[in-house]
């Protein structure tokens, strides 16, 4: 199947998707522990993140660098908002690649995600201004590379979380060949 083709049918498969969607809502509950309660250092305190019965809990802290708790090698104990923020920027990436390429037909050995973000304080309110997705596909060689890309690019553009927010997200792709 040539490049035309896969994304004549993609776009024809998610032209006939677009009506029956609904609006989706999600839930989480952020709760204090037992334990935690008692903490009389409000910057040592954490949260539980759960979203419901069947999966595990995420405990949550206020990063090291704004006096949160640490452990022996200096390091963060739990999640902190900010990882959670990267993390759902990856994972909304990894996601829509997903829908993206099973539209496609477009059969991917791997899909690897390195998100960094930059927290900095813009026209006077902190905010994560910056974020870096470094995605690295693994092909067979028999897949064009012009091919992974176009379906890589068109996961970036269909992200609805990335559509979401103000912060700028940088993607640079990865090709290799396994």
């Amino acid at each position: 199947m040539h490049l035309g083709e896969i994304v004549k049918t993609f776009l024809t498969r998610l032209a006939q998707s677009k009506p029956k969607r609904n609006p989706m809502n999600f839930k989480i509950a952020f709760k204090q522990t037992g334990a935690d309660k008692k903490s009389t250092n409000n910057f040592h305190r954490t949260n539980t993140m759960s979203v419901s019965e069947e999966i595990l809990p995420i405990t949550v802290q206020l990063p090291i660098a704004y006096n949160g708790p640490a452990n022996s090698q200096n390091r963060e104990m739990h999640y902190t908002p900010e990882d959670l923020y990267l993390g759902a920027l990856a994972g909304c990436f990894f996601t829509t690649f997903s829908v993206v390429s099973k539209n496609s037909n477009f059969a991917y050995e791997a899909l690897d995600i390195q998100a960094t973000g930059i927290m900095e304080e813009v026209e006077g309110v902190k905010m994560m201004s910056q974020v870096t997705l470094t995605v690295t596909l693994s092909i067979s060689p028999e897949i064009s590379d012009k091919l992974a890309f176009k379906i890589l690019q068109i996961a970036e553009q269909r992200c609805p979380l990335a559509n979401s927010v103000k912060t700028k997200i940088e993607t640079k792709f990865i090709l290799t060949h396994s």
